[in-house]
């Protein structure tokens, strides 16, 4: 049975996670190759470079919707890389506390810029500012809904 029988939902969802999954593989690519970095390396710098340097150990898990296992493996590769530190949380011993060192800051500029560059020739080429606005609100309502965040 072709796509064009399936219900149009069933058929957004699956270009959805499948285009996704294609871009992820290309970026995540290109990004090693062109920075040393990972993805999620990427992103972990990025959010200890917004929340003013320090997070937890389990705050990065979150926002990275990572295991603590893959959490650990994540700042592992950037402490060895020189982009981290560890620390121990002097208000609970049992925490960490991660934070970006001005190595991390560089290393994440240029990951930024290498994305960029990426994400435009990818995903900005092929959309008009319109179109992009709408696949915008229309993924920021299903992850919302999905995050039990309602409507």
């Amino acid at each position: 049975m072709g796509d064009e029988h399936q219900p149009i939902w069933r058929r957004a969802a699956t270009h959805t996670l499948h285009t996704s999954l294609i871009l992820k593989a290309s970026l995540e690519e290109r990004l090693q190759r062109e920075t040393g970095l990972l993805l999620a390396d990427s992103e972990a710098l990025l959010h200890l470079e917004m929340e003013g340097s320090l997070l937890r150990m389990s705050e990065i898990a979150h926002r990275l919707i990572l295991s603590r296992g893959g959490t650990t493996k994540v700042v592992d590769r950037l402490e060895e890389m020189g982009l981290v530190e560890r620390q121990p949380d002097l208000d609970d011993r049992r925490a960490t506390i991660v934070s970006i060192t001005a190595a991390g800051r560089t290393a994440r500029a240029d990951a930024r810029r290498v994305i960029d560059a990426i994400l435009e020739e990818m995903w900005a080429a092929h959309l008009t500012d319109e179109e992009a606005r709408l696949l915008v609100d229309i993924m920021d309502r299903v992850a919302k809904a999905n995050r039990g965040e309602g409507h």
